[in-house]
């Protein structure tokens, strides 16, 4: 005798590995961005230290400071966008498999139903045979 396999059952299992790959994703977003942000804020206080020393020293090295500063401001903002797509992509994700459960428990609902209204048949037809 072949078991029939739950559909749900089998749609929850995806629902819920992608859950778990979103919020992977989400962590190495916000790994990330926290790295960015460590760049960003080391290059503005170099930008800072090196403002305090020799002038003609500083003089030669802001341009490539400021780069640096502006390149790590950039990465930071783009890790932060990437953080709230990872969010967003998790909050869909969640909403994926909650929707799969609710569907799983309205069928399981229904079949009880459909189980009880059966077994309720054959006492109804149960008790007719002995009456009659």
């Amino acid at each position: 005798m072949s078991r029939r396999t739950d559909p749900f059952a089998t749609l929850l299992k995806l629902r819920r590995a992608e859950v778990e790959e979103a919020r992977r994703d989400l962590a190495d977003a916000l790994a990330q961005a926290a790295a960015h942000a460590t760049e960003a804020r080391e290059a503005f206080a170099a930008l800072e230290r090196e403002a305090a020393s020799d002038p003609a020293l500083y003089a030669a090295w802001l341009p490539r400071g400021i780069e640096r500063a502006l390149s790590a401001a950039a990465k930071a903002q783009a890790s932060e966008q990437a953080v709230e797509a990872a969010r967003l992509a998790l909050a869909e994700a969640r909403a994926a498999e909650r929707a799969v459960e609710v569907m799983a428990e309205r069928r399981a609902a229904d079949e009880a139903r459909r189980r009880a209204r059966k077994e309720q048949a054959a006492l109804d037809e149960a008790g007719q045979r002995r009456a009659g």
